[in-house]
């Protein structure tokens, strides 16, 4: 991958985290709501697309230049997820312990759901938590959702990639039995990632195709967003499907056709990045460290931020929603994702080998030789 996309996919990639923050801090209950910043309170669907996107088309990546066995792929898939997984929900049951002694009335509302702990622990553990149209939120941690459909995803694309014949066939099959519609329906936005790696590196595109995809596809956007397109499809998607069915069968997955057309921009625009890049100048270290320093802490902050939020706003007193109240939620927040975030991606590496280890099981003894 060339440098200067890289550098470019960590910087979608930070931003997309810092927006589905800034949607939550907004809301009135933690901050009681963000001055400006209210503006970007529907943009967090569209930027979870956005890393469906980004993950199909690194998965697309990884695969073709450095993942070459499943057992390679499915350890770093593992250690990826459950680097931030198990701290998440460590985290997000004593969080919401403590602030839910702190401020019950916090806590009372349809974002905690706390009923049947070991069930929410073990489906998060093991991404059940959104299968065909059931949906176990972890506690106080809505943005779990997201893991519930990118680990089948990961799941499906070893399974048509690696395997063959039959075995492939019954595999892909039996996942998407398994994950059921729900899941399925946002499947195109991811594999849109991977049809946008794997295009970019087939075909050649001139310097203004690549210009007309990375620009073009930022003001359809702007304009389909600003125009009310997400909210009009939603509305005819409910017409035909019914209000109720939308809300209790499809949950996340309500907005697909919305999702379907910005994850086609998104993946638009990665195909005009990757054709500009190798004719832009190296970006200097300047612009490279902090961006490369600040997408480090994107899972983290993904996966943290809301039980955090939850748990600040309960620190304080209800009544009191001040902007020095706001400030101690949002800055708090991102306070302990930095302190913590670079010592769970750390985890990673370490989390890897043992998982490869265990999937190659334990070292054969070498044979004598007279």
């Amino acid at each position: 991958m060339h440098r200067n996309l890289s550098i470019y996919l960590d910087l979608i990639r930070f931003l997309a985290a810092l927006m589905v923050f800034v949607v939550h801090a907004t809301y009135e209950r933690f901050t009681g709501g963000l001055p400006v910043f209210w503006r970007f309170a529907h943009l967090g669907n569209d930027a979870v697309m956005v890393f469906f996107v980004l993950s199909g088309f690194v998965i697309a990546y990884v695969v073709a230049q450095k993942e070459r066995t499943i057992e390679e792929y499915a350890a770093s898939r593992f250690a990826r997820l459950y680097s931030v997984v198990v701290p998440a929900l460590i985290l997000t049951i004593v969080l919401d312990a403590a602030g839910s002694q702190l401020n019950p009335s916090l806590y009372t509302g349809r974002w905690y759901e706390y009923d049947f702990p070991l069930s929410r622990v073990l489906a998060g553990l093991t991404f059940t938590n959104e299968l065909w149209f059931s949906y176990t939120r972890p506690f106080s941690n809505g943005p779990f959702w997201s893991l519930g459909y990118e680990a089948w995803y990961y799941a499906l694309f070893a399974a048509a990639h690696f395997l063959r014949g039959h075995t492939r066939v019954v595999a892909v099959t039996a996942i998407c039995l398994l994950i059921g519609p729900k899941i399925l329906l946002l499947l195109p936005v991811w594999w849109l990632g991977v049809l946008a790696y794997r295009y970019s590196v087939t075909i050649k595109l001139s310097v203004r195709a690549g210009l007309a995809l990375f620009f073009g596809s930022m003001a359809f956007y702007l304009l389909f967003r600003l125009g009310g397109g997400p909210d009009y499809l939603l509305d005819l998607t409910e017409q035909v499907v019914g209000k109720d069915a939308m809300h209790d069968k499809l949950s996340w997955s309500r907005r697909f056709l919305a999702s379907y057309l910005i994850g086609t921009c998104v993946a638009a625009n990665f195909i005009g990045a990757a054709t500009l890049a190798p004719h832009l100048r190296k970006l200097p270290g300047l612009i490279e460290r902090p961006i490369r320093y600040a997408a480090g802490f994107t899972f983290a902050l993904y996966l943290l931020h809301y039980p955090l939020l939850q748990f600040f706003a309960a620190l304080t007193p209800a009544a009191d929603m001040e902007a020095h109240r706001a400030a101690f939620v949002a800055f708090g927040t991102l306070a302990v994702v930095w302190s913590l975030g670079s010592a769970i991606e750390r985890q990673k590496g370490p989390l890897k080998e043992l998982f490869l280890s265990w999937m190659n099981g334990p070292p054969r003894p070498a044979m004598r030789t007279n």
